[in-house]
Parts: C-alpha cells; sequence; structure tokens
C-alpha cells in the first residue's frame, strides 16, 4: 500500500471517530444554530456542512474568500463570513455549537491560540474543536516522524529542507510550514478550562485531540435548552 493510500484510510477512520464523538457528546438536532470557523469544502472539513439539511441553520467562517466561494457554490444557503478566528464578528452565545475541525494549530502564536479559543467559548453556548496532537510522534501536515517533538522554529526549518508536498504529491525540499503550531492535552486544557479534552486514536497512540464544552463544576457537560427553530446570526 502506497503512503497516500495509507494516510486517506487513517484520514477517513479519524474522521469517523470524530463524528462519532459528536454525535456521542454534543448529539444534534439540525436545528442549532451552528458556526464552523475554517470551513471548506474538502473531504475533512465537509462533514458538518453536510449534516443539516436546513443550511441557513450554518454560517462558515474562513479568512480566505476562495474557500468561502467555494462553500457558496456547494452549498446554497449557508451564510459565508470572512472572519479572523481570533476576532469573531458576532455576539456572545449566538451560536448553539461552535465547530472547528483543525484550525487552531494554523492561526499563529500560542497567544493566537489562546485568542481564538476565548472567541470560541464567547460566541458559542457549546463548542466541539479538534486539533493534531502535537506529541504523537508522526507528523501529518509534512508526513515526517518526530518532527512535531521539536521547537516550532526548527521544526519549520526542518521540513523546510525536507518534507511531504501535498500539491505535488511526493517528498521534496521548499515546503513551508511555518503557520503549523501544534498544541499538546495541557495546552489544550488552559484554554478550554472548562471542557472536556479527549484523546481519540487511530493507531497505536492519539493521533487528534477533541475538545468538547462546556462542562460544569461537577465536570459534565452542560446540556442547554432545545435549540430554538431561529436563522443563523448576523456578524456585528
Amino acid at each position: 500500500m502506497g503512503i497516500t493510500a495509507l494516510f486517506n484510510r487513517l484520514s477517513l477512520r479519524s474522521r469517523r471517530i470524530k463524528m462519532e464523538l459528536l454525535e456521542r457528546y454534543l448529539p444534534l438536532t439540525g436545528k442549532e444554530r451552528v458556526l464552523d470557523i475554517g470551513s471548506q469544502v474538502d473531504a475533512q472539513s465537509r462533514q458538518i456542512l453536510e449534516r443539516f439539511p436546513d443550511k441557513s441553520r450554518i454560517t462558515a467562517a474562513n479568512l480566505f474568500p476562495e474557500h468561502l466561494d467555494n462553500i457558496r457554490q456547494a452549498y446554497p444557503g449557508i451564510t459565508t463570513v470572512q472572519a479572523d478566528a481570533r476576532k469573531l464578528p458576532f455576539e456572545d452565545k449566538s451560536f448553539d455549537l461552535v465547530y472547528s475541525n483543525a484550525v487552531i494549530e494554523h492561526v499563529g502564536t500560542l497567544d493566537d491560540q489562546a485568542r481564538m479559543a476565548d472567541e470560541v467559548r464567547r460566541v458559542g453556548k457549546r463548542w466541539f474543536l479538534t486539533t493534531p496532537n502535537k506529541w504523537y510522534p508522526f507528523e501529518f501536515h509534512a508526513r515526517m516522524p518526530f518532527v512535531s517533538w521539536l521547537p516550532p522554529k526548527a521544526m519549520h526549518k526542518l521540513t523546510r529542507m525536507w518534507a511531504y508536498n501535498h500539491v505535488r504529491g511526493r517528498y521534496m525540499p521548499g515546503n513551508d510550514f511555518s503557520d503549523v503550531h501544534l498544541l499538546t492535552a495541557r495546552q489544550l486544557r488552559r484554554m478550554f478550562p472548562d471542557s472536556l479534552v479527549i484523546k481519540p486514536r487511530v493507531t497505536f497512540w492519539p493521533e487528534t485531540l477533541v475538545v468538547v464544552g462546556p462542562v460544569g463544576a461537577d465536570g459534565k457537560l452542560v446540556v442547554p435548552p432545545t435549540a430554538a427553530a431561529e436563522p443563523a446570526p448576523s456578524p456585528k
């Protein structure tokens, strides 16, 4: 089996597990108002977009207009907003669920990531966020072993010398993974103190970290009232 086929199989299994966790911890009725941060039309990101028959319930936020254009073409009816995850243009508790898949590792430094975490918790009544596990011994962006254990600058320097290029479909020099800043479970717990941090795995070690919240003082997930049939909120 080639490396691309292997990664595709692992990625598919990982996506299924994450959706199973979403259904287990935050079961959806289809009436929730959902914000999808970093939304894209691809195999990794489109799952939440496809779960709602009523697309008007979903607001897709992305920093890049081309991704929003693709979403509008693929899913008519979805509200699209160009927005920075570190400063979202919505009122407090505007959404029944804030969903974000593999985005927080791309927004910048630890301070930037903490700002995104604060925004997720500010605008959402509940949240479900995923990110690769820094301590997994294989880095999936660069497809290199152990590089994620290095300080970010060292990782970025090494992967510029040699790493997997997703556009070319092969290993080569000259890659730019400078936007990748992986997180540990401990760092996520600090950023999301009122949340569960779950460690699902496909192989021998958790590849992904999942943040689900909020939890109450008893450590159990807070169950909000049933979502009302209202349209998705508009930006400020």
